[in-house]
């Protein structure tokens, strides 16, 4: 059976580089790593790693809390996470909170109990985020109101502000907002930079037009049937995530309206079937790549009692056809 030793030597390097290389515990180069882990693989060496957690009280395993497996965003970067980990020698343990701030308590009690080295967490609204003192951790895509830590996160603002800016060049007055939670950072951070742009451009929404939601499809249909309602009925509707916006589209359709004909209906998020809807949806895309890249660098630097900073991964505007405005006069501010 091949030892450590073995993989070195065939790998040109010392015992101690090869280690730090399979373990990720200490300082190598990638081409170094990669010259390793191939030299283990060539000669069929596995990693004890049970063995080495009771040497080392490591587990090379990262905890992950996402709020919901069913949005394509989270289950999208939690599969980025997963593999930047194994590129890095480590294992992700995933857990869903499904958007419920007792079942982020759980979550939270159980990945520590498996005895994780660090952990990935998207908090569940202003629900308390409580950790063992000792856990490495790092916040993703929202703050949580109990606790200081390193964000990782897209920019909110410039996510809202390219979005609103979009319609008003359409000439789109009359915009209303599916809001996300305001309990949650994210929420709150996209409603407020929507607010500012619509405030500046001097067509702030009607309070009728304002809905909140809570980032899951159900409440998106219930808050287009509110706007769709009321007795002024907005030309656009901007929902505050994906699943939102598929609950919107649903209403919206459910009443015979044409999207980019009868109403404008965009979203902050992309997804792999907003391209192919009829007609498909202009969005605000996030970086998911460079997200679940970033949180799996962070932690790891977290773990290793380095100081790990905010990162803020820049959005951008996707343009297609659910917001055609071909009815509307566009005003002088957006000419």
């Amino acid at each position: 059976m091949p030892t450590i030793r073995d993989v070195a030597q065939h790998a040109g390097v010392s015992t101690a580089t090869a280690s730090r290389a399979l373990s990720g515990a200490g300082p190598a180069s990638a081409n170094t790593v990669e010259a390793v882990r191939r030299a283990a693989q060539e000669l069929g060496y596995n990693v004890n790693k049970a063995a080495r957690s009771l040497r080392t009280q490591r587990t090379d395993t990262i905890g992950l809390l996402i709020p919901d497996v069913r949005n394509p965003f989270f289950s999208d970067v939690a599969y980025v996470i997963e593999q930047s980990a194994a590129a890095k020698g480590y294992s992700v343990i995933t857990m869903n909170a499904d958007e419920q701030p007792d079942r982020q308590v759980a979550a939270l009690r159980s990945l520590s109990t498996q005895r994780v080295d660090g952990l990935i967490v998207v908090p569940q609204g202003g629900a308390p985020v409580n950790l063992p003192a000792s856990m490495p951790f790092v916040l993703l895509d929202r703050r949580a109101a109990n606790i200081d830590g390193p964000l990782v996160c897209s920019d909110n603002a410039l996510g809202s502000q390219q979005m609103i800016g979009h319609l008003l060049h359409l000439g789109h007055r009359d915009i209303a907002l599916i809001t996300g939670p305001q309990s949650s950072s994210t929420g709150r951070e996209r409603f407020t930079a929507s607010i500012e742009a619509l405030t500046a451009a001097g067509c702030t929404p009607r309070q009728e037009w304002i809905v909140e939601g809570d980032f899951q499809e159900d409440s998106g249909h219930r808050a287009a049937t509110q706007l769709l309602d009321s007795p002024t009925r907005p030309t656009a509707i901007f929902a505050g995530d994906n699943l939102m916006a598929v609950g919107a589209l649903t209403q919206a359709r459910e009443r015979g309206l044409k999207i980019g004909r009868d109403l404008a209906v965009v979203a902050f998020d992309d997804t792999r079937w907003f391209p192919l809807l009829d007609p498909p949806l202009t969005v605000v895309a996030q970086d998911i790549d460079a997200l679940g890249a970033a949180a799996v660098d962070a932690v790891q630097a977290a773990m290793s009692g380095a100081e790990v900073a905010d990162v803020t991964i820049p959005t951008h505007l996707i343009v297609r056809s659910s917001c055609r405005a071909d009815h509307l006069t566009p005003t002088k501010e957006a000419q």
